[in-house]
């Protein structure tokens, strides 16, 4: 049996009998659905397949670790677009409107410590609202409800803000977090040693050895996001530096 959301039932699921024997690709589109006509659970797949060819469905657009915690399984680096890591941002407590802000955060749902996802493409807009939030003065308190407004993942308003004046000190906190949470994983991965082995015939591996060649290899794909991140701001930040001293 198998666990499966149905789009079109509002994301219902239903044990499917079978369908753990259709494996997940992430190149692929098409999933299991309910079809009305034949009252049942259909697949149709989103390309011709030659016979004895081996045929995928998607999972869903899940980031490594959700497809870790739900399936036991980590696809190859840099083989899932969707995939994504959670960056801890935190307010200081020696900021001198630090109550203020934590204040501010608490009425929009939100606390003094938060994670967002950020992706190779890019992250979200609320994190750099809460970037802002976490380096504006005390000069800008007139502004904290609207950045923590900005900064809540539970608004479904999308607003895009931008103070020029602090954006650099913004930045500037995004990357130390990067380089904060890429220190942890190369911790755990000079810890772990060097490992390469083949996860995709788990019975051949001790078990042991099987899930913490999976650790390895979601904290891998992680920091790959983390150092991308990390690389694209630092010469966004560097140009911006750039411009303002040219200006």
């Amino acid at each position: 049996m198998f666990h499966v959301r149905l789009p079109s039932m509002d994301g219902k699921v239903a044990l499917v009998p079978w369908a753990d024997m259709l494996n997940h690709s992430c190149e692929v589109e098409t999933f299991l659905d309910y079809d009305k006509s034949s009252q049942g659970v259909v697949f149709t797949t989103d390309r011709a397949y030659q016979p004895g060819e081996q045929v995928f469905i998607s999972y869903g657009k899940k980031s490594n670790g959700e497809l870790l915690l739900s399936y036991g399984f980590v696809p190859k680096e840099g083989a899932n677009p969707s995939d994504s890591v959670e960056l801890p941002l935190s307010l200081k407590k020696s900021d001198k409107c630090y109550k203020e802000k934590l204040e501010a955060l608490r009425k929009h749902g939100l606390s003094t410590s938060q994670c967002y996802p950020i992706q190779i493409t890019g992250w979200p807009l609320e994190l750099m609202a809460y970037a802002y939030l976490a380096v504006c003065p005390p000069s800008m308190s007139k502004q904290f409800d609207e950045i923590a407004a900005a900064a809540s993942n539970k608004s479904t308003i999308k607003k895009v803000l931008r103070y020029p004046d602090i954006e650099e000190k913004a930045l500037q906190f995004i990357l130390d977090s990067c380089e904060s949470s890429i220190s942890k994983y190369s911790k755990f991965l000079q810890a772990s040693g060097s490992m390469d082995l083949d996860v995709t015939s788990p019975k051949q591996l001790n078990r042991r050895v099987f899930l913490k060649q999976l650790a390895v290899d979601l904290c891998t794909s992680e920091q790959r996001i983390l150092f991308r991140a990390q690389y694209v701001r630092l010469h966004f930040l560097r140009f911006f530096i750039f411009l303002f001293k040219v200006l």
